[in-house]
């Protein structure tokens, strides 16, 4: 474990005591969490944006989990349901610390001291709850720090594996949070407007090998909006813990498969949703990467079975972009010094436009 670069990883960027900062800051950390064993997965996401009673702290908590797992009756035709909220409110004094990092809202609080994390977030409305604490593992990489992105710019970090424990709440069915889930943990942060032409494709897949190993696997390629455009394109691959491999730009080809006809997917949150309640559009159905260089290879194929679109306005003007959230299936095979890793598991992945 690198504990500078993860210092830095970490780091809120954003101002927090100056009143006059621009209200295009944004910071945010997200956490994906997968059990591979049944197929939960989750994402909690916490953004701070604009400054000091002149902004917001974000929520955005998205639960899927397979029809086994509930009492309540499913249609025949589903296998998973989805369940999420998303909701802002007003930044206000005493509900950001910087040593030790701390978030704190109404039902929300996310804690950041060096490798420890905890997370907990309650809707008494939605049934939805989540309390977690996470120790980073994984080699952390502070990918980007002020790469141009739309009016202004965009820093990426990561930490793609942390060892978790606590309990996620769906309606009266309780699930316990344990060592075999897969957590991974990254942040964004800078200054652009949601709804200018800007985009981005992103996902972590978790596959576990016959033998027990396992691969994460991270793609990041930002876009414009229509995805006519990019810059470099990379996947970092991981085996259990340590970064082995980063694929990138012309050695990648990446190729997204989409609904035949337009779909209403679940939308959050609930206002932008009404506004766009009848905006049928085409959801990602599968994803097929493959990537060679001089010495390794890989191979990927995605089913998504679960989707989701987050409208996310601009805080200043009418504009806004939309966050396609897919999760599925993954099988990966990797051709790495000559070892051949053949793995299954899951994926969660976003495709912005």
């Amino acid at each position: 474990m690198d504990e500078r670069t993860l210092a830095s990883v970490e780091q809120l960027r954003i101002p927090t005591t100056d009143q006059s900062a621009p209200l295009d800051w944004k910071d945010w950390y997200h956490f994906i969490l997968m059990e591979p064993n049944s197929g939960l997965r989750v994402l909690v996401n916490l953004t701070l944006s604009g400054r000091l009673n002149g902004g917001e702290l974000q929520l955005s908590f998205i639960v899927t989990v397979p029809r086994e797992l509930l009492t309540v009756e499913l249609p025949p035709e589903n296998t998973l349901a989805t369940f999420g909220i998303a909701y802002p409110q007003i930044w206000e004094t005493g509900m950001v610390s910087r040593e030790p990092f701390r978030l704190q809202g109404r039902n929300v609080s996310l804690e950041i001291d060096g490798r420890q994390s905890r997370v907990e977030v309650q809707n008494d409305g939605s049934g939805l709850a989540i309390a977690f604490t996470a120790q980073a593992e994984a080699t952390p990489l502070l990918v980007t720090e002020d790469s141009p992105f739309g009016s202004g710019f965009i820093g990426w970090g990561l930490v793609p594996g942390l060892r978790v424990a606590g309990e996620l709440s769906v309606g009266e069915v309780k699930f316990p949070i344990h060592r075999d889930w897969f957590c991974y943990h990254d942040r964004n942060f800078g200054r652009f407007r949601w709804g200018e032409d800007i985009g981005w494709e992103w996902f972590v897949a978790f596959a576990v090998c016959a033998d027990g190993r396992t691969l994460t696997l991270v793609l990041d390629r930002r876009t414009n909006r229509d995805h006519s455009e990019w810059g470099l394109s990379y996947i970092f691959v991981y085996l259990g813990e340590r970064l082995r491999k980063i694929f990138l730009g012309p050695t990648l080809a990446i190729d997204w498969e989409w609904s035949a006809t337009g779909v209403l997917p679940m939308r959050l949150p609930g206002v932008m949703a009404s506004v766009f309640a009848h905006r049928s559009v085409p959801m990602p159905e599968s994803l097929r990467v493959e990537a060679v260089d001089e010495r390794d290879s890989l191979w990927l194929e995605v089913n998504f079975d679960s989707a989701m679109e987050l409208v996310v306005p601009d805080n200043t003007a009418r504009q806004q972009s939309f966050i396609e959230e897919v999760s599925g299936n993954v099988e990966v095979k990797l051709l790495l010094d000559g070892e051949i890793f053949h793995g299954q598991g899951l994926i969660y992945a976003e495709y912005v436009v």
